[in-house]
């Protein structure tokens, strides 16, 4: 992860805009107090962020992750997802 000041990251906003798209690769600004301190990510990896935290809160992940264990197959069309 690439660490800049605030000061330089205004300086060079949208070339680390593209980087992120580009790379994927976060960018971490570090300020004088947390007050001035953020990460840039690319919206991508930010809905990712927000499906695995979802899932995970509402109970789905943990469904999901038993039936890996278990040897049976379901196909995705027999899946009641309203009930997971």
């Amino acid at each position: 992860m690439s660490i800049i000041n605030p000061s330089q990251a205004r300086k060079v906003f949208y070339q680390l805009l593209k980087d992120v798209n580009k790379t994927s690769e976060p960018i971490y600004i570090s300020g004088k107090n947390e007050d001035s301190e953020a990460v840039i990510i690319n919206k991508k990896d930010w809905d990712a962020i927000q499906e695995t935290l979802y899932l995970q809160s509402s109970g789905v992940a943990d469904v999901l992750q038993q039936r890996e264990k278990e040897d049976e197959f379901v196909a995705l069309k027999d899946i009641d997802w309203d009930t997971l």
